[in-house]
């Protein structure tokens, strides 16, 4: 039985999304530059294996959303990639 289905869903891998200790409040870590990430308050989606649909705000597959070491980051933190790619 299919109890929601939706198509052309942005999704981010779980570990991109990081919250509060209550997990009331959840954010992920947004490239907006090549050194700086930003916070970006998220509305989660449905969540399948280990990916995640953000319902808001709007990403596209060109944001670079950090995946590891994002745990701790301030907002504005100065940042040194090692490694991207793109949402899926």
């Amino acid at each position: 039985m299919i109890k929601n289905k939706v198509l052309k869903a942005v999704t981010v891998p779980k570990q991109a999304i990081l919250s509060d200790e209550n997990q009331a409040t959840f954010w992920v870590m947004k490239m907006i530059n090549n050194t700086t990430a930003v916070r970006v308050n998220i509305k989660k989606g449905i969540e399948k294996g280990d990916r995640v649909q953000i319902i808001e705000p709007q990403l596209t597959e060109s944001d670079r959303i950090l995946l590891t070491g994002n745990y701790g980051l301030a907002d504005t933190a100065k940042v040194s990639i090692q490694k991207a790619s793109t949402l899926q």
